[in-house]
């Protein structure tokens, strides 16, 4: 093959699949903008000069420490996993909440539990893709039963309006907020929608732990 040195194997193993090993001491490179990754010493290790795509869900670009960006598209899970299968999942939930008209004063809760149970909140964003056409002029976001605005307090419905949490949430929560069991998000305006409904895309990015198997 071109670019592949005689000393390069490319073979398939037992099971059909296709290896590609270099001479001992040597990596698999990809580029030729030189090694610039820690540690890379073994057969085994494989340095990509660029960036890496792998199904259009996992993207990785930049180069540090670790890595710049990475992105996971799109379901927005990571997932890291110790010796015993101890593991931390970085996950979002999102959704597209209607208020329709004559409501929201009394709140409108979100379809879905967008606050898993035996889950750290790290914090909710979302924004106004429909103004209401008229009477509420201000929403709260919080979860249902908990904390009513302690996402987003007092936020003005006008079109592209957007909040996070750390911002312009009511201060109740310092940090991350556990959250035992399974929790929709709830909406509550200052008064009802009138005209046309009102249209929110709001997003909840979340942290789970989960024990080790033995």
């Amino acid at each position: 093959m071109s670019g592949l040195t005689t000393s390069c194997r490319i073979r398939p193993n037992a099971l059909g699949d296709w290896q590609i090993l270099p001479p001992a001491g040597q990596i698999t490179q990809i580029g030729d903008a030189g090694l610039t990754a820690n540690g890379l010493i073994s057969q085994d290790d494989f340095f990509v000069t660029g960036n890496m795509e792998v199904r259009d869900e996992l993207y990785v670009t930049g180069v540090t420490t670790l890595f710049n960006d990475l992105w996971l598209e799109p379901a927005a899970n990571l997932r890291m996993y110790g010796q015993h299968n101890e593991s931390t999942r970085y996950a979002r939930t999102s959704e597209q909440i209607t208020i329709p008209v004559g409501q929201g004063l009394a709140g409108i809760l979100s379809a879905g539990n967008m606050c898993p149970n035996h889950s750290v909140i790290l914090g909710a964003v979302g924004r106004v893709i429909q103004a209401p056409g008229g009477g509420a002029t201000l929403f709260d976001v919080g979860r249902n039963l908990v904390g009513p605005a302690e996402f987003a307090n007092n936020v003005a419905v006008a079109l592209n309006t957007t909040f996070t949490s750390p911002a312009d949430g009511d201060g109740s929560n310092a940090g991350p907020v556990h959250n035992a069991a399974d929790t929709k998000i709830k909406i509550t305006t200052d008064a009802n929608v009138t005209g046309t409904d009102m249209e929110l895309r709001i997003a909840v990015f979340y942290m789970r732990m989960y024990p080790p198997e033995s």
